[in-house]
């Protein structure tokens, strides 16, 4: 038996209005045995970035030909393009704002979505429903790419923040925090790795003298570091909302360093 087509949808809708059932409906009409998974419609409204890094994160846990919807457009209708990709198996369909970033390098192709593809009706403030949804249908169904978009040389690519050394220590960001208020930052496993030695986390004035392994190590109540499940470096609060408790969110400098030997805690 000839497994149904997947297609995932990542947005900045939110659950409330017409916005998701529409582009729903769309898809279903196109293709109308596709199986459709929400990854998300939380993402902060007009974040590329952060769209971004929940795909990073989300799209290679997916049967190959997997077809990622992913619209979170603050340009829509403007004079950026409308793209499609194929990368490590997967198509992806969107704007081209750099949401697809992580996906550039292994890219097989990156298509301009034809223009004569979209609604009849076309409105140019809804192209998810109108362009994106059909495009993504028609490609899950196996349609020929080649007759829904033409090569594009040149994409957007996200300037993604990378932690600097500032002497012994490395300074990273908060890139987002998620629905448990964790805030999870762009230092990684391996960037920390090359510290060495113990190690302590600050987050403005707050101090965290290790780095814990799970959520369970750290006191109920009190903010921890953790390598978490992206492989980054996150500071959450054991059963509480780190966001919340230290007043800070995306952007927020956190700082990795040695710990000082022989200090009193």
């Amino acid at each position: 038996m000839t497994p149904r087509p997947i297609i995932t949808l990542t947005t900045d809708f939110g659950e409330d209005g017409y916005y998701l059932g529409a582009m729903r409906g769309v898809l279903l009409q196109h293709c109308r045995d596709a199986t459709l998974v929400d990854i998300t419609h939380h993402i902060t409204p007009f974040s590329p970035l952060e769209a971004s890094f929940v795909l990073e994160q989300s799209a290679r846990n997916y049967p190959e030909d997997t077809v990622h919807l992913a619209v979170v457009d603050p340009g829509v209708g403007g004079v950026r393009k409308p793209i499609f990709l194929r990368s490590g198996g997967f198509w992806f369909v969107g704007p081209d704002n750099g949401i697809f970033t992580p996906f550039l390098e292994d890219a097989d192709e990156v298509y301009r979505i034809r223009d004569d593809l979209a609604a009849e009706s076309r409105s140019h403030t809804f192209e998810g429903r109108d362009l994106f949804a059909p495009v993504a249908a028609r490609l899950a169904r196996g349609e020929d790419p080649g007759e829904l978009g033409e090569p594009t040389p040149q994409v957007a690519r996200l300037h993604i923040p990378r932690p600097q050394r500032d002497g012994d220590s490395l300074v990273g960001r908060v890139l987002f925090h998620d629905h448990f208020g964790n805030l999870i930052t762009n230092i990684r496993e391996t960037d920390i790795s090359a510290l060495g030695g113990d190690l302590e986390v600050w987050v403005g004035t707050y101090r965290m003298r290790q780095l814990s392994r799970t959520y369970e190590d750290g006191g109920l109540g009190s903010p921890m570091a953790l390598i978490g499940s992206s492989g980054h470096l996150e500071v959450a609060v054991a059963q509480g909302n780190a966001a919340a408790y230290l007043g800070v969110g995306k952007g927020e400098r956190v700082r990795v360093m040695n710990a000082p030997q022989n200090v009193p805690a």
